[in-house]
């Protein structure tokens, strides 16, 4: 059984209208974060077996449930919605286990063609079905998690009466309104970027460019893109750098590679131990002297691992010198470096001293 985006649908005696559609495939784990989505056969699909989630809105009120139908189940579906839960409920157990793929999206979904995650099935054997815990991990970096029930098909019906066709036609017109929409809207925005680009006398580059469409560029792209930074060390997300500058000029380096957009900055600055530490955007930047090496870790501050955090704790106060460069930087004042430290020292990058 398969239906449409924008079919009417009574489930359980309720109507919803399907507002996503997406297909999945089951795939074979391989890479090392897959493989604890292996098990013994009798709780894996098949490589290859695919179903279809819904996305369903209520006609009436705010409610929103999923439906996934298996393709070779012509008996039982699922009905799910969105759970808050963050552990497997008492009493539930594993009931499958695997790795899927999105081969086809439709509608207004958050999924992409291409997209893998790995998902747990649980379930509670009750009268007339069971009752369903899942947990997908997303590998672009989401967790989310589904309570509902196994309910037999004959339960989920196809609306085909003059109500229901009114709504089915209202929805797909309002997604061609603001597809209409969407693309005018780039037609504008490109029109006026030309526009501005044959009037303009500033001199723009592709960082700045990105900048006015809300894509600053990053400290981490400038570390991929620039030879002073090399073995690059990728752990589950978390890059390491080897500098080949020391501390402070790695410091002002990605202070300038951002345009001074930095906060909470910290430092230890003694010569041989220095450590600094500050934030841009959604990442921390922890700069070490380590056994004479300039190391730069850059990750989300969620991932930061307990040696981090003592890193961190032992640097609490700032000496407010790569904080007021930061604040220069920002105010395009390009005379921060001769402010901050000798003009003896001043091309000497290999062996930056800050002027106290």
């Amino acid at each position: 059984m398969e239906f449409n985006c924008y079919d009417v649908l009574e489930v359980q005696g309720s109507r919803y209208v399907i507002t996503e559609k997406i297909k999945y495939n089951e795939i074979i784990p391989k890479a090392d974060q897959e493989q604890v989505y292996k098990a013994k056969p009798s709780m894996q699909k098949s490589p290859g077996d695919y179903w279809h989630e819904y996305g369903l809105e209520a006609i009436e009120g705010t409610d929103k449930i999923w439906v996934t139908i298996e393709y070779n189940d012509n008996v039982w579906c699922t009905v799910s919605r969105t759970s808050y839960r963050k552990r497997v409920p008492k009493g539930f157990t594993l009931h499958q286990i695997g790795l899927e793929k999105v081969v086809a999206v439709d509608g207004d979904s958050g999924a992409s063609v291409g997209d893998r995650a790995g998902y747990k099935e649980y379930q509670l054997p009750c009268e007339g079905g069971a009752s369903v815990f899942f947990e997908e991990n997303w590998f672009k970096g989401e967790k989310m998690f589904a309570e509902g029930a196994r309910v037999p098909l004959r339960n989920i019906r196809l609306c085909n009466d003059a109500e229901a066709n009114a709504i089915s036609k209202k929805k797909r017109n309002q997604r061609l309104k603001k597809r209409f929409e969407g693309v005018a809207t780039s037609i504008g925005i490109g029109v006026l970027f030309l526009l501005f680009l044959f009037w303009s006398d500033n001199d723009l580059s592709w960082h700045s460019i990105r900048a006015m469409f809300g894509v600053p560029y990053t400290a981490k792209e400038h570390m991929h893109d620039t030879s002073a930074y090399y073995t690059k060390t990728d752990s589950d997300g978390d890059y390491v750098y080897t500098s080949s500058l020391d501390p402070v000029s790695t410091a002002l380096d990605l202070i300038d590679s951002v345009n001074g957009d930095i906060k909470n900055e910290r430092d230890n600055l003694e010569e041989g131990h220095e450590v600094i530490v500050f934030y841009s955007g959604d990442l921390v930047y922890i700069i070490t002297n380590t056994d004479g090496q300039t190391k730069v870790k850059v990750c989300e501050q969620s991932k930061l691992t307990q040696e981090d955090w003592k890193i961190i704790d032992r640097t609490l106060i700032s000496s407010h010198i790569l904080d007021n460069y930061a604040t220069m930087v920002r105010l395009g004042d390009n005379t921060g470096r001769e402010r901050l430290y000798p003009t003896s020292n001043s091309n000497n990058t290999s062996n930056t001293k800050l002027y106290y």
